[in-house]
C-alpha cells in the first residue's frame, strides 16, 4: 500500500508506452493477489497428500503475510534507491520462482521457507506500482490509474480459487503452483523486455525521506489509533473468509469443494463490483462513517446467516455475493475515514500504517483459525468473522467521534 502526491505534472506518455506500462503493472498486481491465495484453495489436496495439519498449512499463509508486511519500508527504500523497476521485477521474479517451486519441494520446513520468501518478494508491488503511476500518469488521470490497479488486483483474488482448484482438478496440486510460478516469471520477463517506462523519477522526488518526528507522533493520535484497530478487525474476518470459508463450508456443513470454491469466487468478484461502486457512493453521501456502518452490518448479518444453518445454494451464493459487494463497496469511504483523520503533511505514514494493520489480520487469521478447525470448531470460524464485522463499526463510530473533520469530505486516497 502506498500514498504517492506528486509536486507537478509528469510529461504524457505515447498511447503505446502508457498502455505497455498499465498493462504490466496490471499484470504484476494480478500475479500479486493471485499468489496471496493460491493455497488456500489446495489445502485439502495438500493435507491429504503431506499428512499434516490445517494450522501448519495455515503457517504458511502467515509466513507469507508476516514477511509482505514487514518488508513493505524496506521495499519502498528499495524503489528510491535502485529504482521501481528494478526492484519490481526482483519481486516478481522472487514471488514467482518460489511459487513456482512450493509444487517441487519435498519437506514442510522448505515450504514454509518458500512461502516466506514468496512474501518478500509479493510486498514490492505497492511501493513500486504506485512510484510508476504517479510518475506515468497525469494528475487528472490519477484516480483512474489507482482504479485500474486495484481493480486488476481484486481480479487476481477471484480469480484464484477456480483457478487452482481447475488446475489441480486437471493436473494435481503441486503442477498447478508450478503453472502459476511459471506464469509469473513470464509477467517477469515481459517487466525486463518492454518495461523501459516502468520508472519512478518524479515519484522518488516527490516526497522527502528524512525523518519527520512531527509526523511519527502524529501517527499515535487516539483517532488513528482506533482506525488502525478498525483496520485490524476487518483484516482478521476478511482473511478468514478468504483463506477457510471453503475448508468450512465443506466440512462443516457438507458442501462440495467445487461449490465451495463458487461460493469463495462469488464473495471476491462482488467485492470487485463493490469497489467499482463505492466511490461513487462514497463521494454521493459525503458520510464516510455511515457507508462503512452500513456496509459492515450487512457483511455481518451474511456471515452470520451463513454460519448459522446449511442454506440451499440459492441463498449461499447470494449472501456470500452481498457480503463481497458491501466489503468492497466499505473500502473507498474506509479511505476517505483515513485521509480525513490524517493531519496535514502525513497522509503517507497514515495509509503506512494503515497497511500495517491489514498485516497483522493477515498474519493473526489463518494459524488461529486453522488451529480451530483442527480442534473440531471449525462451525465457529464465520461467526467470529462476523462478530469482527459487527465490532468494527463501533471503532468506526469511535473514530468519528474522535475527529469531527469527518462530517467535511475531503480527497479519498486508494488502499488494497
Amino acid at each position: 500500500m502506498s500514498s504517492i502526491t506528486a509536486s507537478s505534472e509528469p510529461a504524457p506518455l505515447a498511447a503505446t508506452a502508457r498502455t505497455i506500462v498499465f498493462t504490466l503493472v496490471g499484470s504484476g498486481h494480478f500475479m500479486s493477489h493471485l499468489y496471496i491465495l493460491s493455497l488456500p484453495p489446495l489445502f485439502a489436496l495438500i493435507k491429504a497428500d503431506l499428512d499434516i495439519s490445517y494450522a501448519a498449512l495455515g503457517l504458511m499463509v502467515t509466513m507469507f503475510h508476516v514477511a509482505t508486511g514487514i518488508s513493505q519500508v524496506p521495499a519502498g527504500f528499495a524503489v528510491d534507491r535502485f529504482g521501481a523497476r528494478v526492484t519490481l521485477i526482483t519481486g516478481m521474479l522472487l514471488s514467482s520462482v518460489c511459487m513456482g517451486a512450493l509444487g517441487i519441494a519435498d519437506s514442510y520446513w522448505i515450504m514454509v521457507v518458500l512461502t516466506t520468501l514468496a512474501g518478500i518478494g509479493n510486498s514490492v508491488f505497492h511501493p513500486a506500482d504506485y512510484a510508476i503511476l504517479a510518475a506515468s500518469v497525469q494528475e487528472r488521470h490519477l484516480g483512474k490509474a489507482f482504479g485500474f490497479h486495484l481493480l486488476a488486483g481484486n481480479f487476481g483474488f477471484a480469480a484464484a480459487p477456480i483457478l487452482m482448484v481447475s488446475l489441480a482438478a486437471w493436473f494435481d496440486w503441486r503442477t498447478a503452483l508450478m503453472m502459476v510460478g511459471g506464469a509469473g516469471v513470464v509477467v517477469g520477463i515481459a517487466m525486463m523486455l518492454f518495461g523501459r517506462n516502468l520508472t519512478a523519477t518524479r515519484a522518488a522526488k516527490a516526497e522527502p525521506r528524512a525523518p519527520d518526528k512531527s509526523g511519527v507522533r502524529a501517527l499515535m493520535s487516539p483517532a488513528l489509533l482506533v482506525m488502525l484497530a478498525f483496520f485490524v478487525l476487518i483484516a482478521v474476518a476478511n482473511s478468514g473468509v478468504q483463506t477457510f470459508s471453503v475448508t468450512v463450508l465443506n466440512q462443516v456443513y457438507g458442501i462440495s469443494l467445487e461449490t465451495a470454491n463458487t461460493a469463495l469466487t462469488v464473495y471476491l468478484t462482488a467485492g470487485f463490483v463493490g469497489v467499482a461502486i463505492g466511490g461513487f457512493i462514497a463521494d454521493r453521501l459525503r458520510r464516510p462513517v455511515v457507508v462503512v456502518s452500513a456496509s459492515m452490518l450487512v457483511t455481518a448479518m451474511c456471515f452470520g446467516l451463513v454460519s448459522a444453518i446449511a442454506l440451499p445454494l440459492a441463498v449461499l451464493l447470494t449472501a456470500m455475493a452481498l457480503a463481497g459487494c458491501a466489503v468492497g463497496l466499505m473500502r473507498p469511504a474506509r479511505d476517505m475515514m483515513v485521509n480525513a483523520i490524517t493531519p496535514v503533511g502525513s497522509t503517507g505514514k497514515a495509509f503506512g500504517f494503515m497497511g500495517t494493520g491489514l498485516s497483522i489480520g493477515g498474519a493473526v487469521a489463518p494459524v488461529v483459525f486453522g488451529w480451530m478447525i483442527d480442534e473440531g470448531s471449525g462451525h465457529w470460524v464465520l461467526a467470529i468473522c462476523a462478530a469482527l464485522a459487527l465490532l468494527s463499526i463501533g471503532s468506526a463510530v469511535i473514530v468519528a467521534r474522535l475527529s469531527p473533520r469527518l462530517d467535511n469530505h475531503v480527497e479519498s486516497r486508494a488502499v488494497t
